[in-house]
């Protein structure tokens, strides 16, 4: 048992996109059934692609960041939560948990029994992602200091996140062509349902029924002259004005957006090139064997690359900041995370919404309404957990894109009145 941990422990400290692509390769091997190269070739396509992705939305944050909170500060907003970003959920306060390699291995042998049970049909390869169910742990364990408490609000949300992810794979995997791919990432996946329900509404209004943005129908009638790169430097420009910036600072920060919105795409394309077989493969092996097919689990940055999730987001950023300023009782000042969480906690929503950018805007606009004030909710448990493992900041903090997850709060409120 304790060389399982130490192996466990090992692979948990690697890289997430090392950890991704040794999954991918063993799960290609032993699940798909695919020859030793063309796992290995699975494997690298993926890594590729996480990669690339990971570098696009380092590029985008890294121009958009400064800017926006540049716009904020002109705002004069007076906001004592700060959006550190969804670094200093994973850096302090989560990984540093002390009972964290323990949830690694619970983690894993929960979802297979569950899929042996016939309760999931996903298989969550993205262990790193763990981090967002164990922010349960961290606020159970913050308020109560019992270890086992905290591990099952660790369970419990997996649970409930394992379950959103089957529910909303057949539509994912409808809209965007993604057989055999699910989403189990927490920070998304659990906002799917204001999608479902704005869309319902909107199409009992026949004349909201009838507005249609999605990318098809806006490249249809308009051509190339509005696609998700030109709202991209469109937005980038308006930016830039706002917060006074030269000329050349201007043309630079919208040619920086439009490079994320054409290039985002292609990483992603990456990935799925690479992920497609081992999720072919496997869905031969469960149907022989289980007699059902199963999802893999990955991270909700697949959907994010989509043309229309990118461009609801991009849209998405300006009305953030006035919901930051005008919600009553309203506390968190969205700054890190803004840029990337945008199109990321929307993302699950664009299938329920037809990939709908007009519809995906709607319910967006919900979703940082219920985020914002999870946030504020939960800042002063966050900021503590936070400031035990050494943050080095004074002031009360969050992550817009990371502690918003409304499961990870109920369930946490609910189990500290047994702690």
């Amino acid at each position: 048992m304790s060389y399982f941990m130490e192996a466990l422990n090992w692979y948990a400290a690697l890289p997430s996109t090392v950890m991704i692509m040794i999954g991918i390769f063993l799960i290609g091997l032993i699940l798909a059934r695919l020859k030793p190269m063309a796992a290995l070739k699975s494997s690298i396509y993926v890594a590729a692609g996480m990669i690339g992705l990971n570098t696009m939305v380092g590029m985008f944050a890294g121009a958009a960041v400064p800017v926006l909170t540049e716009i904020i500060n002109s705002t004069g907003m007076k906001l004592d939560v700060v959006d550190l970003g969804i670094g200093s959920v994973q850096s302090y306060v989560t990984f540093p948990l002390s009972f964290y390699a323990l949830l690694l291995p619970i983690g894993l042998i929960v979802n297979v029994v569950m899929i042996l049970l016939k309760l999931t049909n996903t298989f969550d390869v993205d262990i790193f992602n763990y981090f967002v169910m164990a922010l349960t742990s961290a606020y159970i364990y913050g308020t109560t200091g019992n270890i086992p408490l905290a591990v099952v609000g660790f369970v419990i949300t997996e649970i409930i996140i394992l379950k959103f992810a089957d529910f909303t794979a057949p539509a994912i995997q409808k809209a965007y062509g993604l057989d055999g791919v699910s989403i189990p990432h927490g920070n998304a996946v659990v906002f799917a349902p204001v999608g479902i329900l704005v869309n319902y509404v909107i199409e009992k209004i026949p004349p909201l029924r009838k507005i249609d943005w999605s990318p098809e129908k806006i490249e249809e009638k308009f051509g190339g002259l509005v696609q998700p790169s030109t709202i991209g430097f469109v937005m980038g420009i308006v930016f830039g004005v706002v917060a006074r910036m030269s000329f050349g600072e201007c043309v630079e920060l919208a040619a920086t957006i439009a490079a994320f919105m054409i290039l985002f795409p292609k990483m992603l394309g990456t990935l799925i090139e690479g992920i497609q077989p081992v999720a072919d493969g496997m869905r031969e092996t469960t149907e022989k064997f289980l007699h059902r097919q199963l999802n893999i689990g990955l991270d909700a940055a697949i959907l994010v690359g989509m043309p229309d999730a990118m461009a609801t987001g991009i849209l998405l950023v300006p009305v953030v900041i006035l919901l930051a300023f005008i919600l009553p009782g309203n506390r968190v000042m969205p700054l890190a995370d803004l840029a990337i969480a945008c199109p990321f906690l929307v993302s699950c929503c664009m299938p329920f919404c037809k990939k709908n950018i007009f519809r995906g805007f709607i319910a967006g606009i919900f979703v940082f309404i219920i985020a914002l004030y999870v946030c504020t909710a939960t800042a002063d448990m966050y900021t503590a957990a936070a400031a035990a493992n050494g943050l080095p900041f004074d002031s009360v903090s969050t992550s817009v894109g990371g502690a918003s997850t409304w499961v990870s709060w109920i369930i946490a409120q609910i189990l500290n009145l047994f702690g």
